[in-house]
């Protein structure tokens, strides 16, 4: 295989020197190869591009015949050069070579441009899942540098892309189970002629008492941003949050607290404020736990927020789970809470009704910029309701009402829960060190859940 190649490549040097430039009477051109550049480039199988440095005792220009080939500059001057080879990716069946020559005068300098054939990346990190009878939420890791479709035997399994991008973790929606047998399907994904399948089993209606103590919750971390409509810089951290969300695959929940002077202040937002000791805005908190600021890069925001999260759902596995329930009679709001407790303690649950499409001014985005996630009304203290939890595997409900304001857009309501856990023995995570973690209190958000007003929200379970 090595002489084969060292053939292939004699020949094509022997191709360039006939067949490359043009000739051009005038007087004999020296070029010569930088120390640091190389007449034979390999380049990776997704692309990738090399520089090729030169000196050239006359003007110089380049030529090649491949189209997936291509050079900048294409001509210059005499003198030391530098050209920048780019290559698409190889997609064919195997090993492509080219070469492209460097012409001055009556002399030319063959490069020769090697690149691999592209071998996909298309697999499944998880392959089978058991869920509640309650239904909810299962996640599907697949690692996958080729575009691929997703395709579902059961109508009770809700995906809400239908088509993903190449890296991602699919979140599916379980449908409770009212059938008295299990129930299985599967989750297709196809790249092409290839597919990889994930399966799902249901437990049958009926025993789901016991299911939350032994499965794993699903957990959401909260990021709250302490913003306001005269703002300038605001938007920015908006539009980070809003990406850090997306790419969390529904495992991150928002607020936007507005402070005095703003077109929208919530009157919880002082106190808030107060805890985390927010100075300016906008400004990030993330799972009570630590504050970020607003970096000049909104993918920058979104990245740290993203990191924090992830701290929190890797160093304390969530001991709540929630369920709510919740229903506007005119003005009047009820909110039925249930909250799902797998270890005795002492926490805190706050209840806010927030609203989305808010169209309104915002120093920064105009007089039609949309406010998402404004926090409207508490139906708890600020601090949280104290809930004492005396044994483990615990269930404990409680019920809230409110009036809701009648200009508030009754389509665009939804609830936020959100439960504070004492650290404990727990030692506190500070590992993202573009956060700053402070001394807010000896808590951390161990769940949230957020639903639509008017939706029946069960118990999530992983």
């Amino acid at each position: 295989m090595i002489d084969m190649k060292k053939t292939l490549l004699s020949l094509l040097f022997f191709i360039a020197a006939f067949c490359g430039c043009s000739e051009i009477d005038g007087p004999v051109a020296e070029i010569a190869l930088s120390s640091t550049s190389k007449d034979l480039i390999e380049l990776p199988a997704d692309g990738g591009s090399a520089n090729v440095r030169f000196t050239s005792a006359l003007e110089w220009y380049v030529e090649f015949s491949e189209e997936w080939l291509s050079v900048s500059p294409m001509e210059g001057e005499s003198g030391t050069a530098r050209i920048a080879v780019k290559a698409d990716a190889n997609v064919t069946d195997g090993t492509r070579t080219a070469v492209l020559n460097i012409c001055s005068g009556n002399k030319r300098l063959p490069i020769t441009i090697t690149q691999d054939s592209f071998v996909p990346t298309f697999e499944l990190l998880d392959t089978e899942k058991v869920v509640s009878a309650l239904g909810g939420e299962i996640k599907v890791r697949v690692h996958a540098d080729v575009d691929y479709e997703v395709k579902i035997d059961a109508d009770w399994i809700k995906d809400p892309v239908s088509r993903a991008p190449r890296t991602r973790e699919h979140q599916f929606i379980i449908e409770p189970n009212p059938l008295p047998e299990e129930r299985s399907a599967v989750i297709t994904f196809c790249s092409g002629m290839i597919c990889k399948a994930f399966s799902v089993t249901q437990r049958p209606a009926g025993t789901e008492a016991d299911d939350w103590k032994k499965d794993a919750f699903v957990h959401r971390s909260l990021a709250m941003r302490f913003t306001a409509t005269w703002c300038g810089y605001c938007p920015n951290m908006g539009s980070a949050f809003d990406l850090a969300k997306s790419q969390m695959s529904g495992s991150l929940e928002l607020v936007s607290l507005h402070g005095g002077g703003s077109d929208y202040e919530f009157y919880g937002t002082d106190d808030l404020a107060n805890r985390f000791r927010v100075t300016g805005f906008p400004t990030g908190v993330i799972d009570s736990r630590a504050s970020i600021p607003n970096f000049t890069s909104s993918s920058t925001t979104a990245s740290v927020a993203m990191e924090v999260a992830q701290e929190t759902q890797n160093a304390y596995p969530s001991k709540t789970g929630i369920a709510l329930n919740s229903s506007l009679d005119g003005t009047s709001l009820t909110v039925d809470l249930s909250l799902y407790v797998k270890e005795a303690d002492s926490y805190h649950v706050t209840v806010l009704l927030l609203e989305d499409g808010i169209v309104g001014y915002q120093n920064g985005g105009g007089n039609s910029y949309v406010h998402n996630d404004v926090a409207r009304l508490a139906l708890t203290s600020m601090s949280g309701e104290s809930v004492r939890i005396a044994e483990d595997y615990q269930i404990w409900t409680s019920t809230y009402s409110a009036t809701v304001n009648s200009k508030w857009n009754a389509d665009n309501l939804k609830v936020l829960v959100y439960v504070e856990k004492p650290y404990g023995d727990q030692p506190e995570q500070a590992e993202v060190s573009e956060a700053k973690y402070g001394k807010y209190g000896d808590t951390y958000i161990d769940n949230c859940r957020v639903a639509k007003v008017g939706a029946e929200s069960p118990l999530e379970l992983r």
